[in-house]
């Protein structure tokens, strides 16, 4: 998802990315980095102010998931998921919380729907998630008026283009259809444009799926 905001973005934006993953996308800065390391994080973020005289917004996507039994999962992988997921997007906002607030800028941080429910065997994403739901409205006050933090919570948003959703997969959804990056990025254009009303705000974009009752 990502990537595709970022393609869609930087005929706009000048867009920096930051992963482990490299990604050569064409006018798009590219950072490699362990988001689960904060010395290397902090020693990137200082490189990317040594490069740039301003920052309009940030776009806190970068995240990983895994799934399995309780019973099997360690400790380590619960602190890194946590790391990346929840610990990074705060040392990125609070280390360019000054260039922002000179933009009067924009944070976009991106949740889950796993943080108001959940399936078997996600703890330490489903965790992160509601972190990053709650760490939204505490940083949009702490930046205020300046900074305008919100987030969005993205439902099923299929991003793989070799999967395509099944008759059942789409029906399933209120709208009939499975979610798709474009929906994702309708609303961060919504909110790259917000005059500065609209923060501490949740976007849920899920194709109504968490307000249907389902009984079996």
């Amino acid at each position: 998802m990502g990537k595709v905001l970022a393609e869609k973005l930087r005929n706009k934006y000048h867009i920096i990315n930051i992963d482990i993953i490299e990604n050569n996308i064409d006018k798009v800065a590219f950072h490699k980095c362990d988001l689960s390391n904060k010395f290397e994080l902090l020693e990137t973020i200082k490189k990317i102010k040594n490069s740039i005289d301003s920052l309009y917004a940030i776009i806190n996507n970068a995240a990983k998931f895994t799934q399995k039994n309780i019973s099997e999962q360690s400790i380590e992988e619960w602190e890194n998921i946590i790391s990346i997921n929840l610990t990074a997007p705060y040392i990125l906002s609070k280390e360019f919380a000054e260039l922002l607030k000179k933009s009067k800028g924009h944070i976009i941080n991106i949740s889950s729907t796993r943080a108001i429910m959940s399936e078997e065997g996600t703890e330490a994403y489903s965790a992160s998630k509601g972190g990053i739901s709650s760490l939204t409205h505490s940083l949009a006050i702490s930046l205020s008026p300046e900074i305008k933090v919100n987030s969005i919570t993205p439902g099923w948003i299929n991003v793989d283009k070799n999967y395509k959703p099944t008759k059942l997969d789409n029906e399933q959804h209120p709208t009939n259809r499975v979610g798709d990056a474009q929906d994702i990025l309708d609303v961060v254009n919504f909110l790259l444009k917000n005059r500065g009303f609209i923060t501490a705000s949740n976007f849920v974009v899920d194709g109504g799926m968490t307000k249907k009752m389902i009984y079996v």
